[in-house]
């Protein structure tokens, strides 16, 4: 199967894959290719069982040292310090076995990150199927919202932009278009392919499928990340290393008394006696199960944070990280905006706090003639949005409609009462969007977009509850200003 498909006419991979863009594959050969093919999944890998995972934990040195330990308290009747260090042992392993398991499940999440509803053409017409009944040759059709579930070659778009940071780090949306492209390029730059795991933000999209389950991109990461080498994490080599030391020094002191209590003339019952109470007092019995349980907290705190953590010995792992080597700035942000600063044509500023898609956050203190304006803006960037609430601070969509949805909530705006009539979607070549809406049986019109286009749009603003002249001067000023100051800037006009 070609791996190149950027570089082949649309047509070409479409007869490639013996299909047809107005009819589809038909349902006879939908299922020989998905004999052929498998389903469109990532297969989960065997795990292996609780019991093994807990038996495994006898292979820890620390531990082996310790049930050495609790023997030679056994052995000397010492029978309540062989029970605890025996309980602290078995505690120990269930911990670790149950969050090592539960980490290991959730590993799996990756798997899951292509599987949606998908509409194909089937059989010349256009049907709804899961997207493990996705095969090599069918026509998809995709829109804002839509998670894209296999790698596909575009036929046909329409104002498409895809958010590809899964799997480049890019912060900022992809414009997709259907050309050819001339000459070989990165993954980042393949502007006529989709890719499974991103998100279509605006347009729509007609496409061809090209590769399924493990054999599209996000699938050979999938199986490079679970057929990875696991080698010893700093911790475990840390503890073999004390675990050697301490035994070491257990030795060599248990030698010194044993020679210095001979001089005395100690029997020899009384020498090993007092050498056995010394190595049992010597163990550090409580630091296997410290340990778990500082592991066991650091991980749930980042799996909150969605973060998936395989093994517990990992987390000490990234926290041995004196140094993080990234290329660009989008590799390490949650590619989340925030609204911070509303800027009046009063040049008067409030800034807003918060950070990224919570609501949790507020404006500042504001006057009640300016408040009255930021009203309508959170009003307008509310009406003349395209991101979709999917459930509580989740959100679809671009990320400045969302920033907006958010500003919002935190401003307390509602929308219920306006009807919208008609929207004229954002276009990066037109660098606005426009909604028409209806409020007391009166139409009206709201504006976003960049400064400069925005203001060809406007003689009025509003300035001290008064409506005067625009002043171009005055508003591309403030433009440079927020600018400078590492802001993108978005205009608003009613």
């Amino acid at each position: 199967m070609n791996d190149k498909y950027y570089l082949i006419d649309s047509s070409k991979v479409i007869n490639e894959f013996d299909t047809d863009a107005n009819n589809g594959l038909d349902t006879k050969k939908c299922n020989a290719l998905l004999k052929k093919y498998g389903e469109n999944v990532l297969p989960s890998k065997k795990h292996d069982s609780v019991l093994k995972i807990f038996f495994s934990g006898f292979k820890d040195s620390i531990v082996i040292l310790l049930i050495f330990t609790s023997l030679i308290s056994f052995l000397i009747g010492e029978y309540i310090d062989g029970i605890i260090i025996i309980f602290i042992i078995i505690l120990d392993l269930i911990l670790g076995t149950i969050e090592e398991y539960q980490a290991s499940k959730n590993a799996d999440s990756l798997k899951n990150i292509i599987k949606y509803n998908v509409k194909v053409f089937r059989d010349g017409e256009e049907k709804t199927i899961d997207s493990s009944e996705l095969v090599p040759g069918d026509i998809v059709l995709m829109e804002s919202g839509d998670k894209v579930s296999a790698d596909m070659r575009i036929i046909s778009c329409a104002n498409l932009q895809v958010d590809e940071s899964i799997l480049t780090g890019e912060s900022t949306n992809i414009s997709k278009v259907s050309n050819t492209l001339p000459n070989d390029v990165s993954l980042a730059e393949r502007t006529n392919m989709l890719y499974a795991g991103t998100s279509i933000i605006t347009g729509r999209v007609e496409a061809v499928v090209v590769a399924t389950g493990l054999n599209t991109v996000i699938g050979n990461i999938f199986d490079t990340v679970s057929n990875m080498k696991e080698e010893k994490s700093p911790l475990t080599i840390r503890m073999n290393k004390l675990s050697k030391q301490i035994s070491i020094l257990v030795i060599i002191i248990a030698i010194i008394i044993s020679i210095v209590l001979k001089s005395k003339g100690i029997s020899g019952t009384e020498i090993f006696m007092s050498v056995v109470a010394l190595s049992v007092s010597a163990m550090p019995e409580g630091l296997p199960l410290a340990l778990t349980m500082a592991l066991t907290i650091t991980s749930n705190k980042m799996m909150k944070k969605k973060v998936i953590v395989k093994k517990l010995n990992y987390v000490e792992s990234l926290g041995s990280c004196t140094v993080i080597a990234t290329d660009k700035t989008g590799t390490l942000t949650v590619n989340e905006q925030t609204a911070k600063v509303i800027c009046l044509p009063s040049n008067e500023k409030y800034y807003i706090s918060g950070i990224g898609y919570n609501p949790t956050g507020e404006i500042e203190k504001v006057n009640i003639e300016d408040h009255r304006l930021i009203d309508k803006i959170a009003l307008y960037g509310k009406l003349n949005n395209e991101a979709i609430n999917v459930k509580k601070n989740e959100y679809m969509g671009d990320s400045i409609d969302i920033a907006f949805q958010v500003l919002a909530k935190k401003n307390k705006t509602y929308s219920d009462e306006y009807e919208v009539i008609k929207r004229i979607p954002y276009e990066s070549e037109n660098k606005y969007s426009a909604v028409f809406y209806k409020f007391n049986n009166e139409v009206y019109c709201t504006v976003k977009g960049s400064t400069e286009v925005v203001l060809s749009f406007c003689n009025k603003m509003e300035l001290n509850d008064k409506v005067v002249d625009i002043k171009p001067s005055e508003i591309n000023r403030q433009n440079m200003e927020l600018s400078k100051d590492g802001y993108r800037v978005i205009a608003i006009a009613s």
